[in-house]
């Protein structure tokens, strides 16, 4: 059998979240843009076009805000590993998960600072 390997991205998903260790941070949201790509098997998805062999891209993000808007992280690095986790753990068809962060408004002068981690199953 031949494995049709594939990549699944959501590019700049923009929301507004808690995230940062300094007092106004932690009681006002501030925007951050979230990447993710996940790799998976495309094969049956491809053969049988079918949806449930895959991951649904638009429920994922819908998922991926609520939590990370649930969580109130303090730091770039902890959301990026949570988040990962959180995709290997409740898409099992996800065999390696990236995730980066950026907060635009976190450096004056500068497109924002930026975390970035990757997970494999």
């Amino acid at each position: 059998m031949v494995i049709e390997a594939g990549k699944i991205s959501l590019k700049d998903l923009s929301f507004d979240c808690i995230i940062g260790t300094l007092p106004y941070e932690r009681t006002n949201e501030q925007p951050i843009v979230l990447n993710v790509s996940l790799w998976l098997d495309f094969t049956l998805a491809a053969r049988n076009e079918d949806l449930a062999h895959s991951i649904d891209y638009a429920q994922l993000a819908e998922d991926l805000k609520r939590f990370i808007r649930l969580s109130c992280f303090q730091l770039e690095e902890t959301l990026v590993v949570e988040t990962g986790k959180y995709i290997i753990d409740h898409y099992p068809k996800a065999e390696m998960v990236e995730v980066s962060v950026r907060k635009p408004l976190a450096i004056p002068d500068c497109v924002g600072a930026e975390s970035t981690i990757r997970i494999r199953r």
